[in-house]
C-alpha cells in the first residue's frame, strides 16, 4: 500500500538525497546554485516513496516544521516572473546541523570506499589487532562513522576510534553500537561549535599514537593545497597531518576543489602529504573542477580501486 504523506525526517532526507543526485548530473560546481521545480520535486516523492502530493504547500509546512524543530533553516522557496514555484538550499549552511546534508550521497559514496579500504587490510580487526583509526573533523567523516556503526552489530572486527569530532563522538554514544567491539578516545581540549570538534594542540589530542588509517577531510582544495575556513581548526589539522603516525587518507566530494580560495587561514597542508585520494565516482557527463583536477595529477594519482560509487588513488 502506498504512503499518504512522509514523516518530516524522512522527507528532508530524500529532498536533500535529490539535490545530492542532481548535484552530479548539473553543470555546476556548487549544490547551493540548483533550484529544483517544485513539479520535479513531487513527480520525485512520487516515483521514489509512491507518496502523492497534490501541491507544495504540505511540502513546505513540514519542511518548516522540522526547521523550527531542529533550529536550523534548510530549505528555500523561489518564484520566478511566470509564478513558477521553485525549491533550492538555504545559502548560508555554516553550522554543522546544516552542513552533514550536503552533498550526502557523494559522502556516503566516499565512505563506503574508504570503510571497504579499512576492512580489506590484511591481518586487522581481531581482538588481539583492533582496527585503529583517526577520524578527523568535519561532516563527512560522520558518514564513516555511521558505516560503521551500524555495521557493528553483526560485523566482528573490533575498532579503536581517535576522534575530536563530537557528531562522530555522539554516533558511537548511540546504543544501536556493538560498544565491546567499539572504543573511543577523544582528546582535551575546547569545544568548537562551529566545526562541532574539540580544538586543541596534537599534544593534548593524540600525542605520541600511531594508527592503521588517518582520515581528513578539506573545505577547499586549490593548486594542490588544502584549506579550511577557520585557523584554529588549520592549526590542528596541520599537526595531525605532521605528527600522526599512519596512512593517511584524503577524502573529497567533490565540490572542495576550486580554482583559486580566499579564506583567512593558511593551508594546512597539500594533496601529496596523503597516502590515498578517496572520491565519489560521478558516471555522469558533464566535467567538473574534479575532474580537471584529476588530469592535471595524472603523474600523481596512480588509480587503485575505480568501483561504481568511489575511485581509490594512491598518491606519490
Amino acid at each position: 500500500m502506498a504512503k499518504h504523506r512522509l514523516k518530516r525526517k524522512e522527507l528532508v532526507e530524500s529532498l536533500f538525497y535529490l539535490f545530492s543526485q542532481e548535484y552530479d548530473s548539473w553543470d555546476l560546481e556548487s549544490i547551493m546554485e540548483i533550484r529544483i521545480p517544485i513539479e520535479d520535486v513531487i513527480r520525485y516523492l512520487q516515483d521514489r516513496f509512491s507518496v502523492s502530493y497534490s501541491g507544495n504547500q504540505w511540502i513546505f509546512t513540514q519542511i518548516r516544521n522540522y526547521e523550527e524543530e531542529t533550529g536550523t533553516r534548510l530549505f528555500d522557496k523561489e518564484k520566478d516572473e511566470k509564478g513558477r514555484i521553485y525549491m533550492k538550499l538555504h545559502p548560508r549552511m555554516e553550522a554543522f546541523s546544516q552542513k552533514k546534508h550536503l552533498y550526502v550521497s557523494q559522502k556516503i559514496k566516499v565512505c563506503n570506499g574508504i570503510y571497504d579500504q579499512i576492512i580489506n587490510t590484511p591481518g586487522l580487526g581481531s581482538p588481539e589487532r583492533p582496527i585503529s583509526l583517526l577520524l578527523g573533523a568535519g561532516s563527512t567523516v560522520f558518514h564513516l562513522a555511521n558505516i560503521i556503526a551500524d555495521r557493528s552489530i553483526e560485523d566482528n572486527r573490533t575498532y579503536k576510534i581517535f576522534t575530536q569530532n563530537i557528531s562522530v563522538i555522539n554516533r558511537f554514544l548511540e546504543s544501536n553500537v556493538n560498544h565491546d567491539r567499539i572504543e573511543v578516545y577523544t582528546p582535551g581540549g575546547s569545544m568548537d561549535p562551529v566545526t562541532y570538534s574539540v580544538i586543541g594542540s596534537y599534544e593534548q589530542l593524540f600525542n605520541s599514537l600511531s594508527f592503521d588509517y588517518i582520515i581528513q577531510g578539506t573545505s577547499f582544495l586549490a593548486d594542490g593545497r588544502l584549506y579550511v575556513e577557520q585557523q584554529r581548526e588549520s592549526l590542528v589539522k596541520k599537526e595531525i597531518l605532521r605528527k600522526a603516525e599512519g596512512r593517511k587518507i584524503l577524502v573529497l566530494t567533490g565540490h572542495e576543489v576550486r580554482p583559486a580560495v580566499h579564506v583567512d587561514s593558511e593551508a594546512f597542508g597539500r594533496m601529496e602529504d596523503f597516502d590515498y585520494l578517496v572520491i565519489p565516482n560521478n558516471r555522469e557527463s558533464c566535467e567538473k573542477n574534479i575532474d580537471r583536477m584529476l588530469r592535471e595529477n595524472e603523474s600523481l594519482l596512480k588509480p587503485e580501486i575505480i568501483n561504481w560509487n568511489y575511485r581509490i588513488f594512491g598518491i606519490g
